[in-house]
């Protein structure tokens, strides 16, 4: 009996050997593993950083361009109304041109009637004498 129960004593020492060297060697499974998991979890916090920084510098370029659509809108206006003005401008100053080279005409006009009298189809009511634009008197 004294030998089966060292026997027995001896299988359970053996045993308890070989649970401590399994729980070691899991420990240093565990030991790795948290060594490869912990640069993970760095990283993946690093990530969520970067992430939250891209997300509000996103927000900030979404805000400077709705501001730059509206002042683009606002120079849009602008120049629109600036058109109106030029155009506006553009046709006063074509009809005083007109005008004046009207005017500069039938002065041309009345000065070649008065010195070629001869030539009728020009004939006006009125040409130019010492400088001056006078009623025409026609030869009778």
């Amino acid at each position: 009996m004294r030998s089966a129960l060292k026997q027995e004593l001896t299988s359970l020492c053996q045993a308890e050997k070989d649970l401590s060297k399994r729980l070691h060697d899991k420990s240093q499974e565990a030991v790795e593993l948290e060594a490869k998991i912990l640069p993970l979890q760095t990283w993946a916090i690093e990530l969520e950083e970067a992430a939250e920084a891209t997300k509000a510098k996103m927000a900030r370029l979404e805000e400077s361009s709705t501001n730059q659509e509206v002042q683009f809108g606002r120079v849009e206006v602008e120049l629109l109304k600036q058109a109106e003005k030029f155009k506006k401008v553009e046709v006063e100053l074509t009809e005083d041109v007109t005008n004046a080279y009207a005017v500069r005409f039938k002065d041309a006009l009345a000065q070649v009637s008065c010195a070629h009298p001869e030539m009728e189809p020009f004939a006006t009511s009125k040409c130019v004498v010492d400088g001056r634009i006078v009623p025409r008197v026609f030869p009778s």
